[in-house]
């Protein structure tokens, strides 16, 4: 009885784990170049059985419940909206991103939502150098019309200033919707949308079902857990009384 209430415990962690997940998915719905993140799962403690108490022949195998194996994120691109904005880039191929500077190193973004700071560099929302291919912080010489191409030239007055870097790689999200990267390499002819921004991926609905769904599981297996504490109470107690 003890490996039932073990096996419901488990489905209860593992719910409340995922809930989580869902939860900054919804919080993330309208956050430009947001990634939804996933769960996969592993069966937790899987046992070999076999016949004659263990000696015999195997027979199969028992699980106590599934636990979470990794976190992942999903690089589906999200829609393009037109801001009309001119320092605004998005990105339209999957698995590829902007390099920032931050004080902990190169990091990537899907947000194009690009500015200009006081010292005349280009930045993100946050302030964070965006990087040229050279990983160089962008800088404008001095004022005038700014425009970018469709490959992420930036030109002023109509003249080439710098280029954004765009690389492609394996990215793992941190925090800040930014991303480390491993394998990265540069993307000479990257697929971009000027004036534009790339929505997030998160469907609202799909993940408020989710929610709805992960609640009863959480309810069924703490009754589970109920009921197989009732059990035992009534064991002990039939025990007791022989």
């Amino acid at each position: 009885m003890q490996r039932g209430v073990y096996a419901a415990a488990t489905a209860m962690a593992t719910a409340q784990e995922w809930m989580d997940v869902v939860a900054n998915n919804l919080a993330n719905a309208s956050t430009t170049g947001f990634k939804r993140d996933g769960v996969a799962f592993n069966d937790g403690l899987l046992r070999s059985m076999s016949a004659d108490g263990g000696n015999g022949n195997p027979i199969g195998t028992l699980g106590a419940g599934s636990v979470i194996k990794e976190f992942f994120s999903d690089f589906t691109p999200g829609a393009m909206i037109a801001t009309g904005n001119a320092l605004d880039l998005a990105i339209k191929a999957p698995n590829a991103a902007f390099a920032v500077q931050t004080p902990d190193g190169v990091r990537y973004t899907r947000d194009g939502s690009f500015q200009i700071n006081a010292q005349r560099q280009l930045v993100d929302k946050m302030g964070q150098p965006v990087l040229n291919r050279e990983l160089q912080p962008i800088t404008i010489p001095n004022s005038g019309v700014l425009q970018f191409d469709d490959t992420g030239n930036l030109s002023l007055a109509g003249k080439k200033v710098d280029r954004v870097a765009v690389f492609s790689g394996t990215f793992r999200k941190e925090q800040h919707n930014q991303f480390t990267g491993s394998n990265t390499e540069l993307i000479d002819d990257p697929v971009l949308e000027t004036a534009s921004l790339e929505s997030s991926n998160v469907n609202a609905v799909e993940e408020m079902i989710a929610m709805i769904r992960l609640n009863r599981a959480f309810e069924l297996a703490q009754k589970t857990v109920q009921n197989q504490d009732e059990s035992n109470d009534r064991l002990i107690s039939s025990l007791q009384g022989r």
